[in-house]
C-alpha cells in the first residue's frame, strides 16, 4: 500500500467571454476497495450553482451552471488517497457485465484488429485474466508510443493500422481484443506517478472482479495508480462537457501530479 497525495487541475481560458456556461466534470477520484480517499478539496471557478450526483457507470459528477460573463474556468481537486489496499474490485457475477462485453464506436474491430486477434491461442482452461495478460504483451510487443500520431476521435481500429499511439489508444485496443475473446472489458481514466497528465488504462472482468491492466506500460494495476472513472470507453469518462453562449476560442490545461508522501510504506 501506498499513501499518496494528488493534484489535479483543468483550466480553461476563452478569448472573449462567455455568458451562460453549463458543464459536467468528471475529475474526482473514486473510494473503492482498492483506493480510500483521506482527504480531498474541490475549488471550481466561477462557483456557480453546483451539484454533485454518481452518472450510471459510478463515477463522480460535478455540474454546474455559471450564467455571468467569464473568460475563466478552472477545476482544481488535491487530497490524498490510500491506494494498494486490495488487489481488485468487486463487480458481482458475470450476468451482469452485459454493456461491458459488446464492442462501441471507438472499440469495434475491422480487418487490423481482426487479423491481430487471429494470432491468440489460449490455453485450455486459462483464465480471462490470463486471456488478457497474453494479449497486453502482444500489443506492447507490436504497438508503440507516439505523442501527436493520434487523438481523441482515434478509434482502436484506426490505431492498430498506425501501430502508434497514447494511453487512449492502448487501452482501446486491448479492450476490443478482449471484448473480441469474450471478456467483458472497461476503459477506466486515473491518475499515476510520474505522469503529467491524466492516464488510461483497462480493467477486465475475471471471476466476480474487476482487475486493471496498464497496457501502455505492460503491468497490472498497482498502488501508483489512482482510478478517477470507468466506463464502456472513452466517450464515458470525459473529464469536461459543456454547452456555453458566445463567440469565443478554448485553450485548455490539465496539470497532473502524483507523488508518494514519504513515510507512508506499510499503512
Amino acid at each position: 500500500m501506498k499513501e499518496l497525495a494528488f493534484y489535479y487541475m483543468l483550466r480553461i481560458r476563452f478569448s472573449a467571454p462567455v455568458t451562460d456556461h453549463r458543464f459536467s466534470i468528471r475529475c474526482v477520484p473514486q473510494d473503492n476497495e482498492r483506493q480510500k480517499i483521506r482527504q480531498m478539496e474541490i475549488s471550481v471557478l466561477p462557483r456557480k450553482s453546483l451539484s454533485n450526483s454518481l452518472d450510471s457507470f459510478g463515477n463522480y459528477c460535478i455540474f454546474g451552471h455559471c450564467k455571468k460573463p467569464h473568460d475563466l474556468f478552472q477545476v482544481v481537486v488535491k487530497g490524498t488517497a490510500c491506494t494498494g489496499m486490495a488487489a481488485a474490485e468487486y463487480a458481482g457475477k458475470d450476468y451482469q457485465m452485459g454493456r461491458y462485453r459488446y464492442q462501441t464506436a471507438y472499440t469495434r474491430p475491422g480487418p487490423a484488429l481482426t487479423a491481430f486477434f487471429q494470432q491468440f491461442v489460449f490455453r485450455e482452461g486459462a483464465s480471462n485474466l490470463e486471456k488478457s495478460r497474453q494479449m497486453m504483451e502482444a500489443l506492447y510487443q507490436n504497438f508503440s508510443y507516439v505523442q501527436g500520431a493520434t487523438d481523441f476521435t482515434t478509434t482502436a481500429e484506426q490505431a492498430m493500422e498506425l501501430r502508434k499511439g497514447v494511453c487512449q489508444d492502448y487501452s482501446h485496443i486491448l479492450i476490443a481484443l478482449c471484448r473480441m475473446a469474450g471478456i467483458p472489458a472497461r476503459y477506466v481514466v486515473g491518475m499515476l506517478i510520474g505522469e503529467g497528465a491524466s492516464h488510461a488504462w483497462v480493467e477486465i472482468f475475471d471471476n466476480e472482479y474487476w482487475i486493471g491492466l496498464d497496457p501502455t506500460n505492460m503491468l497490472v494495476v498497482n498502488d501508483e495508480h489512482i482510478k478517477i472513472s470507468n466506463g464502456r470507453d472513452y466517450n464515458d469518462c470525459v473529464i469536461n462537457q459543456g454547452i456555453m453562449v458566445g463567440n469565443a476560442q478554448q485553450s485548455q490545461e490539465v496539470e497532473v501530479l502524483v507523488q508518494e508522501i514519504t513515510g507512508s510504506e506499510g499503512l
